[in-house]
């Protein structure tokens, strides 16, 4: 396990080395097993990396992408990580990424209860990836992850004791704490996330310097702090967070 810290003066200088380090990771990955498998997250700070991304000459044809996370809503709403990464990534690639190479999480529509919709996901997860050639957990070539101003990523949650001691499920279904603009969630777990090669963490925006001085320290009351890569983690860092120890 391996983990960098690199500080960038904006959004703009991190999305660039983010897009560059993506692009090179997917090339090494094709030709090293014939694919890349990529894990998105919704949050505005990466929305610049999936419209650099989108024009970028990553092999897509090649490409699978799946959600780290979502609301259980339609893939239209407004609040959905899909139409996030559909409006900023998809759609300005302009065809070069097939429907058949997308694989977001069920929404309602398709299955009504969420917690079969977690279980449907990880079910397609273990099917594709054993046809990608890997037994056992799967381990994603790449994830793009977020940190909220509570300290949480994908959707698992600070006090969220079962969600985070989850040690058999890839895929569950969690409650958002109170204020959350949707509650019902679709989560990848803890031993799914910690099984990717890289993770590259995308921080931006205002209100989180308390939240990453103790992440970056390892509190795991955070629990973006309880995230390895098994290969290597990458912290991407912007903004106010320029100076921080």
């Amino acid at each position: 396990m391996k983990t960098i810290v690199k500080r960038f003066g904006n959004l703009n200088s991190l999305s660039s080395y983010a897009s560059a380090l993506i692009i090179k990771t997917a090339k090494a990955a094709v030709k090293k097993h014939g694919c890349f498998t990529l894990c998105v997250s919704g949050g505005e700070a990466p929305r610049p990396l999936y419209r650099l991304l989108a024009k970028s000459a990553i092999p897509w044809k090649k490409t699978f992408i799946f959600w780290q996370d979502d609301r259980f809503i339609k893939y239209d709403s407004e609040n959905s990580n899909v139409k996030n990464i559909y409006d900023n990534l998809i759609k300005p690639a302009d065809g070069r990424i097939s429907p058949d190479n997308i694989f977001p999480a069920p929404s309602p529509e398709m299955i009504y209860d969420p917690a079969t919709a977690a279980l449907a996901y990880e079910m397609i997860l273990r099917r594709l990836f054993n046809d990608f050639g890997q037994r056992g957990l799967p381990s994603m070539d790449m994830i793009i992850a977020g940190v909220g101003p509570d300290g949480h990523t994908a959707s698992l949650f600070p006090g969220d004791k079962k969600a985070l001691e989850e040690k058999n499920r890839l895929v569950i279904n969690v409650k958002a704490p109170k204020g959350m603009a949707v509650k019902n969630r679709i989560t990848m777990t803890l031993p799914m996330i910690n099984n990717a090669k890289d993770i590259i963490f995308v921080i931006s925006g205002e209100g989180k310097t308390g939240v990453m001085k103790a992440v970056l320290k390892g509190n795991k009351k955070y629990p973006a702090a309880r995230v390895k890569a098994k290969g290597k983690t990458t912290w991407l860092l912007d903004g106010e967070y320029i100076q921080m120890v």
